[in-house]
């Protein structure tokens, strides 16, 4: 995890206005071609989907790909996902995987437990990376929500399948992380408006080898009172998405 491998923040904001656009309409295609192949889709709860404005959609995190490709085909307006990236490991992999996130203006983290997973050498270099990358995707997240679009993040950071590495077990839920509620609250104060938290659950059956019946189910969306704690919020959204799940 090399300093030199994190995209520029001025790359970032050097995308011209429309080629993340094009990137989205890219996408959405591709997983509308994916969810066909792949998913027998169950969509609950669409009303409740802002169909403007800025909104953070706070989803469960069960499959590594699915659930994405299952988010990008459903929602019919430019969506963003906040992506750890801690994952790939060689520096060729992290250049083209930041390209085409930046490409896409598609904010990067990564996981704080990968830290766990570093040799102790690099662990200070790692850490000061970390840092720097929330730094960008807090001000990025933010930029995208001024900007009136919708930003996916994933709260518990790592899904119940993938084929790299999860602490998960089974059909466990991790502890929401605070990220959601911050972000949203970083973007208000930076002029957003109201931002809105969409809770979605998801719920996974496979039907056979490499194909799975998925229920996605949003619900109400939550607003952030000043008054609220950050940690009473990180709760209530919790309880939504782990309800809409079941």
């Amino acid at each position: 995890m090399s300093p030199g491998s994190v995209f520029s923040r001025q790359g970032f904001a050097l995308q011209r206005p429309a080629t993340d656009l094009v990137a989205w309409r890219f996408l959405r295609t591709a997983t509308r071609t994916l969810a066909a192949r792949r998913l027998d889709l169950t969509v609950e709860g669409q009303e409740h989907v802002p169909t403007s404005g800025p909104v953070l959609i706070a989803a469960r995190h069960y499959h590594h790909l699915y659930d994405g490709v299952a988010l990008v085909s459903t929602l019919d307006r430019p969506v963003h996902i906040v992506v750890g990236l801690d994952w790939v490991q060689s520096p060729l992999g992290q250049r083209v995987m930041n390209l085409a996130c930046g490409a896409a203006r598609w904010p990067v983290v990564h996981r704080p437990d990968a830290l766990d997973r570093v040799d102790v050498a690099e662990r200070v270099a790692s850490a000061r990376e970390m840092t720097r990358l929330l730094r960008r995707a807090t001000n990025d997240t933010a930029d995208l929500l001024r900007a009136g679009r919708a930003v996916i993040v994933f709260p518990e950071g790592y899904p119940n399948i993938d084929p790299g590495f999860t602490p998960k077990r089974g059909d466990e839920f991790l502890p929401f992380q605070p990220g959601a509620i911050r972000l949203a609250r970083v973007a208000q104060a930076s002029g957003a408006g109201v931002v809105p938290i969409l809770p979605a659950g998801f719920q996974y059956n496979q039907t056979a080898p490499g194909r799975w019946r998925v229920v996605l189910r949003f619900g109400p969306p939550l607003l952030l009172a000043d008054r609220v704690h950050d940690g009473e919020a990180r709760q209530k959204l919790e309880r939504a998405v782990t309800r809409l799940s079941a």
